[in-house]
């Protein structure tokens, strides 16, 4: 019953907008208060705070952040954009497919999905409309797509599943790879299917001449030497994640001052944007931690394991529940709280039937993945409709069918594991 009070607790606070690290730090210091007493939770607080962000892998999120950042505010996600539209655009669909392919290459650099949500949001809106794109369809494309950065490596939800399992986040990294891809596809296939379904609901765009589209990609080589790099380090093992972004973040920096597209204030700005989003992040980490540590303590986490270990199941029933679990969390929660809270619960048991944890971090990333364009908390289909000038209640709708994609490529990825472990084996 005291579980139950806390969780309504946390949905009345989420529901009157107040950020979700703030509710569950709340949410949990309440609970902690009723089941141990104040002078106990004071002391618990302290430790939780300071434990919870003091592992030194966490550098890595603010360093690919910024580096994410860095590229965006050097115009080099436009470019992409540019250079894709030039070749693609000109096909039914054609933006959106361009969308598609500049959120999987934008993400390949910034492994956070807010940052890529508002870049994709600023450069490709004006082209849907222009296009005369109906405003919902083409901001649910946007929504959904930028989500590709959670999967795509360098990915921050990774290495906070990485920290909270103690799995290795390179090859994590590397994991999320070809997922990624086969996501991307899944979306451009299901886009063009989309076009043959309901012809004319996705205009052509311009035509481009052979001149044109080859003299778009010349702005394109930072870039390629960008994820070159950071593929080649984590692949090959010649640098650990953190030195990855640290040195992606700095060759960033120098190839956007050699070719004079930083000033003083898009860094500055740059800097301001990863210092919000890190601390955001880390608020999320410290309240999830104290909600946690409560759950731990009322001992509900370990009577839930027994329960579903009584269901006699089997390992691919418990999933089916985990399954849902995280779809139904995603609606509510964002996705770094959930991995937080969860994590302590089902990693131990998923392990138990003797599943990858590699595979299991994937599986887990793609479902708080949807989490973050379903309502009503999710946290893209707000950023594309504050950037966009577009109704939530729009995104909400138009992002339907890009979801159905969604689910078409998780049931690709439980049915053939091999394509999540191909790359670390």
């Amino acid at each position: 019953m005291l579980v139950l009070t806390t969780f309504v607790l946390l949905i009345l606070l989420i529901a009157i907008g107040m950020p979700v690290g703030f509710t569950m730090g709340i949410a949990g210091l309440v609970g902690l208060i009723l089941f141990s007493g104040f002078d106990t939770t004071i002391t618990y607080l302290s430790q939780i705070s300071f434990s919870s962000v003091a592992s030194p892998t966490l550098a890595t999120v603010p360093l690919f952040i910024l580096m994410g950042e860095l590229v965006s505010s050097g115009g080099v996600a436009k470019d992409l954009f540019n250079a894709v539209q030039k070749f693609l655009g000109r096909i039914p669909g054609g933006v959106a497919i361009t969308t598609v392919f500049t959120s999987a290459a934008f993400g390949s650099m910034s492994g956070s999905t807010t940052a890529a949500a508002g870049a994709l949001s600023r450069i490709t809106m004006p082209e849907f409309r222009r296009l005369g794109y109906e405003p919902g369809l083409a901001s649910g494309v946007v929504a959904v797509s930028g989500t590709l950065a959670i999967l795509i490596p360098p990915s921050i939800p990774m290495i906070i599943y990485g920290v909270a399992t103690q799995t290795s986040i390179g090859k994590l990294l590397l994991a999320g790879l070809i997922p990624g891809i086969v996501t991307a596809v899944v979306y451009i296939i299901g886009i063009i299917f989309w076009n043959k379904m309901k012809p004319g609901i996705m205009p052509k765009g311009e035509k481009y001449t052979w001149k044109e589209k080859f003299s778009s990609l010349k702005n394109l080589w930072g870039f390629a030497i960008i994820v070159g790099f950071i593929l080649y380090a984590l692949y090959g093992g010649i640098a650990t994640p953190t030195e990855v972004a640290a040195l992606g973040s700095l060759f960033a920096l120098v190839f956007l001052l050699m070719m004079r597209r930083l000033n003083w204030k898009s860094f500055s700005l740059a800097l301001q944007r990863t210092l919000t989003s890190t601390a955001m992040i880390f608020v999320i980490i410290i309240g999830a931690n104290i909600y946690a540590k409560f759950i731990t303590l009322t001992n509900v986490a370990r009577n839930l394991l027994e329960w579903l270990t009584q269901l006699n199941i089997g390992p691919w029933g418990i999933m089916c529940i985990l399954i849902v679990l995280y779809l139904l969390l995603g609606c509510v929660m964002d996705q770094i709280a959930i991995l937080v809270i969860t994590l302590p619960i089902t990693f131990p048991l998923v392990m138990s039937f003797g599943f990858s944890p590699i595979w299991f971090g994937v599986i887990v990333i793609k479902l708080v993945e949807i989490g973050l364009v379903t309502p009503p908390v999710g946290m893209n289909s707000f950023i594309v409709s504050g950037a966009a000038g577009v109704p939530l209640e729009k995104v909400f709708k138009g992002t339907g069918m890009m979801l159905s994609f969604e689910a078409l490529t998780l049931i690709i990825l439980l049915a053939f594991p091999i394509i999540t472990t191909v790359l670390v084996q």
